[in-house]
């Protein structure tokens, strides 16, 4: 059961991350459409939930995931670690970001990843708090620069929550080959995926969008900076600090390509080495390539392909399991290979 909690703990740092808050706060209004905001959070942090956990956790209790499978699967979370270093080193500089890598090394020997995640959690959870009070009044406030249109929530918003719950998968997998009930598959993840995300982007997207309605003007960009404008030094030094919020999805990579390591032996595992310079080569090709734009930060072309590839791969895994009959203890049913 202790096991079980970290893992959860895990998903959680998923959406109390810095990763996460640039990508969905960024396009989210909540103070100026609460009801269509709060229909398209929950209803993406579901369909996340189900096609990033529930779905790989269910089929994962019953069949052996295919080779080509965990292969994508860590090409993906390399990928990712190439796309989150780089906007680190650009954000921090190298002795701050020098710092950063030195935790994800420490917190990547077990069990140090859980105290890694415990203070990336409560340092996430420090950040939100303090930036809700400082924009509080902002919830109440108007901004003359802001037009009646807003960007569309289907379009970005939305998109953004799911591709934040995609790495959430190996986690779900790893829940799955425990054989736990089907009841504790589906609280695991509505407290590490669902809750967690309604928190988190509440919170951040309400910091946000008050911080802007203070301070934004015409032609400046919007974004989950905003929610750090105030008190003087705090903007830059908070704004900092967030980035050790960085330390939760790192460490949730390097578990991920630890446990798809450990269910590869003998010559499949070779195959791990060509997926390994592929994702060295695509995402050093991203750090010197010319800038995409702000509509998905930390999220690089080939990182969008992969998590809508992982969210279609889980919801196939749930309709699959949908064909046998659920009872009782996951580990009544045999277990084949896929």
């Amino acid at each position: 059961m202790s096991e079980l909690r970290w893992l959860v703990a895990l998903e959680a740092g998923l959406y109390f991350s810095l990763v996460c808050w640039a990508t969905t706060a960024l396009w989210a209004a909540p103070t100026y459409e609460p009801v269509p905001f709060a229909l398209a959070l929950v209803g993406a942090a579901t369909v996340g939930m189900s096609t990033c956990h529930v779905g790989p956790a269910f089929y994962a209790s019953r069949f052996a995931v295919p080779g080509w499978v965990m292969a994508w699967l860590a090409f993906g979370y390399m990928e990712w670690l190439w796309g989150m270093g780089e906007d680190g080193w650009n954000a921090l500089g190298w002795p701050r970001w020098s710092g950063l890598a030195v935790a994800v090394l420490l917190a990547c020997v077990r069990p140090a990843w859980r105290v890694g995640i415990a203070l990336s959690l409560a340092l996430s959870v420090g950040i939100l708090g303090w930036c809700l009070f400082d924009q509080w009044r902002g919830i109440w406030a108007t901004n003359p620069y802001f037009g009646e249109e807003h960007e569309s929530l289907l379009a970005f918003f939305t998109p953004g929550v799911l591709l934040a719950a995609a790495p959430a998968t190996v986690i779900g997998w790893r829940i799955g080959k425990t054989r736990p009930e089907a009841k504790t598959i589906w609280w695991s993840g509505i407290l590490g995926v669902l809750l967690p995300a309604v928190v988190a982007i509440t919170a951040a997207s309400v910091a946000a969008d008050a911080g802007a309605t203070l301070h934004w003007r015409a032609s400046l960009f919007r974004g989950f900076s905003w929610a750090f404008q105030g008190y003087g030094r705090w903007n830059e030094a908070g704004y900092a600090l967030s980035y050790g919020t960085l330390l939760a999805p790192a460490i949730i990579s390097v578990f991920s390509l630890q446990e798809l390591r450990s269910a590869w032996t003998g010559r499949r595992a070779m195959l791990l080495v060509p997926v390994g310079m592929w994702a060295a080569a695509w995402g050093f090709s991203q750090w010197i390539g010319p800038e995409e734009g702000f509509h998905f930060f930390f999220f690089t072309p080939i990182h969008r392909w992969w998590a809508w590839g992982v969210v279609a791969l889980g919801a196939a895994a749930g309709l699959r399991v949908l064909f046998l009959p659920v009872s009782g203890k996951m580990g009544d049913y045999r277990r084949d290979s896929a």
